[in-house]
């Protein structure tokens, strides 16, 4: 993948505008939303939008031929099926309740997602972005035809955050995930540490990019008013820079227990051992 993925996204491009001079019912629903933690809105790299409800994708909205157009998964409007459909926006105020009912049905408040749901959601969070996502051409296979076609290595971080000048990736597990600490480490190391290197190894091959990216994404939501209330007091991240370092928060147990807390005292020793940044 070349630096060409990471320069598609504009400032300018013509959703962006329109959102900010339209007057829209249905985007200032989303905007009050947004203000009362109930809803978060990321910016894609294609120009799009996701509205994201409990961790879920609520609304992808993009701009072609000439208008702003909206898809949902037809599970969200009670319709079996996998595919994504166009949905009127101006419905949306009306059909939220029900459509917000549907989301926490298919991620709890204790899935992964809805974990992330509320940290970004939470009013001091500094979180700019989830789910990161990058696709890297590995070299070639074969598909179902024979045909020789590029393959894919996507490196996916859950969650983007600004402090102290810096901007900050953070992965998410749960405590209880098994590539936290696993039986392996008397002869090997639990997977994290290996997923915390390649994290790193990704941020300092890509490290301007990334930089320069965030920075068009800023201002974007600058534009729109959908900062977190505690970075709208920020003009610009011009002179922010890329944490080399990927910090790790791991969702703790609602309670602990004798196994319980030596799991996590496990997990810390390994953890600090390789100077990974937790909340721990």
């Amino acid at each position: 993948m070349t630096k060409h993925h990471f320069t598609t996204l504009h400032r300018n491009h013509l959703l962006f505008q329109r959102l900010k001079s339209d007057n829209f019912t249905w985007w200032q629903f989303i905007k009050e939303n947004i203000k009362s933690g109930i809803f978060y809105v990321d910016i894609r790299k294609d120009n799009s939008l996701n509205v994201y409800y409990n961790g879920g994708s609520l609304l992808k909205i993009t701009f072609s031929q000439g208008k702003i157009s909206c898809k949902i998964h037809e599970y969200y409007l009670g319709k079996s099926g996998s595919k994504y459909v166009e949905y009127n926006l101006d419905n949306l105020s009306d059909e939220a309740n029900t459509l917000k009912e549907r989301i926490a049905s298919r991620y709890s408040d204790t899935s992964e997602s809805g974990i992330k749901a509320r940290l970004i959601c939470d009013p001091s969070a500094k979180y700019i972005d989830s789910e990161f996502a990058y696709p890297e051409i590995i070299g070639k296979k074969k598909d179902r035809y024979g045909k020789e076609v590029a393959a894919y290595l996507t490196t996916r971080i859950d969650l983007t955050k600004l402090e102290n000048g810096k901007i900050i990736f953070v992965e998410l597990k749960r405590i209880e995930d098994g590539r936290l600490l696993t039986n392996e480490y008397e002869n090997g190391k639990p997977e994290i540490l290996y997923q915390m290197k390649a994290y790193h190894q990704f941020v300092n091959v890509h490290k301007q990019e990334i930089t320069d990216y965030y920075k068009t994404l800023f201002s974007i939501k600058r534009d729109l008013d959908i900062l977190p209330q505690s970075l709208s007091g920020i003009s610009n991240i011009d002179d922010y820079v890329l944490c080399e370092d990927v910090e790790l928060y791991i969702e703790p147990y609602s309670f602990l227990n004798i196994e319980r807390i030596r799991r996590v005292n496990a997990i810390k020793t390994i953890l600090d051992g390789n100077n990974i940044i937790h909340n721990l």
